[in-house]
């Protein structure tokens, strides 16, 4: 039997668009590359402003209510975070399942594709407790791009000493998930291969061999830690399926 071979991507970056993301008919209309009779599929949105409110209300009032000058109160932490240039609101993971077999039709099929994307969103709160996930939409309806999700999450560091306990920063939710920077190996190039090896062993229960171009058959130092951390929140999962 020929093996089947993909390749996987887990794009992080902060450029969000929800309203391309949700399909909203007025942006739709004019985005030529969407197939209006595809299929796309929300399964979860929260407008950021809304999030902003239930994730850091409760820190934002506790902060006011200690600043003994009125200057120092805030009035609206997402929109202090729009401002904030070395910041961004919300942050977006593009993750896909690609791979064509010579005749140009897919290696894995749709179904298999949804379901290797839907699990990886299922348990994406267990991998990323400090990640919270604000959106995840399934686009089928690009010809032109294989299928792909785009994921919304905003990082919430908790226990902070200074300013409001539970802030918006992606560096400190990281390290509080576990990563720590090591020379060029920041928490998030960390994360990221943690985040695509899981990718990884979700296509692996489908027989889809995944492979990786550039890189190296084995395992540095980093890719061996990100293995043992991605082993662990497997076990994670299984006990939470159990309960």
């Amino acid at each position: 039997m020929q093996q089947r071979s993909v390749t996987i991507s887990t794009h992080n970056g902060s450029k969000v668009a929800r309203e391309h993301n949700i399909r909203s008919p007025q942006v739709v209309s004019q985005e030529k590359h969407i197939d209006p009779n595809g299929k796309f599929e929300i399964w979860i949105d929260e407008k950021p402003r809304e999030a902003y409110q239930r994730i850091f209300g409760e820190a934002l009032e506790e902060y006011n209510a200690r600043q003994t000058r009125k200057d120092r109160k805030k009035e609206n932490y997402y929109d202090e975070i729009c401002k904030d240039t070395k910041k961004h609101a919300v942050y977006e993971m593009i993750v896909g399942v690609y791979g064509k077999n010579p005749d140009g039709t897919s290696v894995a099929t749709n179904d298999e594709k949804r379901h290797i994307l839907k699990a990886f969103v299922d348990n994406w709160h267990i991998r990323n407790p400090h990640l919270e996930l604000i959106g995840a939409y399934f686009h089928a309806d690009e010809p032109n791009s294989d299928i792909h999700i785009h994921l919304d999450y905003i990082p919430i560091a908790t226990d902070c000493t200074r300013g409001m306990k539970t802030q918006n920063s992606l560096s400190r939710a990281l390290q509080q998930q576990g990563f720590k920077a090591h020379g060029s190996q920041t928490e998030q190039i960390q994360w990221e291969a943690r985040e695509n090896q899981y990718l990884g062993r979700l296509c692996g229960s489908y027989g889809l061999y995944v492979r990786h171009p550039g890189t190296r058959e084995h395992l540095d130092t980093e890719s061996y830690k990100a293995q043992k951390q991605l082993e662990a929140i497997n076990q994670q999962i299984l006990e939470r399926k159990e309960e």
